[in-house]
């Protein structure tokens, strides 16, 4: 009875660092600050020009994040850039409204 209790344990502490790498790992994926590079030229002036791929492939990678990104303060300045919808667009990405963001 001891080793089955002992297995026990010893999956349960198992499973807990799993969920806490797990959780870690999704937290370091959402950085808004990897958009910055290959997105920022194409959000910014009167006419900006059509994103490229690199920018629209962060874009999705981060597609997960954006209703922590439109629900967070700190980055509206941001979020109302010219050229955010239209990049957005241009990607095949919805921005979502914070309001219905979950």
């Amino acid at each position: 009875m001891k080793m089955s209790y002992a297995s026990l344990v010893v999956t349960m502490l198992v499973m807990t660092i799993l969920m806490v790498q797990v959780n870690v790992g999704m937290a370091q994926e959402c950085d808004p600050m990897k958009l910055v590079p290959p997105c920022y030229s194409f959000v910014t002036g009167n006419t900006p020009p059509p994103p490229d791929s690199e920018c629209c492939n962060v874009l999705h990678d981060q597609n997960k994040c954006l209703c922590g990104y439109v629900k967070n303060p700190a980055y509206q300045p941001f979020l109302g850039m010219p050229g955010i919808k239209t990049v957005a667009q241009a990607c095949s990405i919805t921005i979502p409204d914070p309001k219905t963001c979950t």
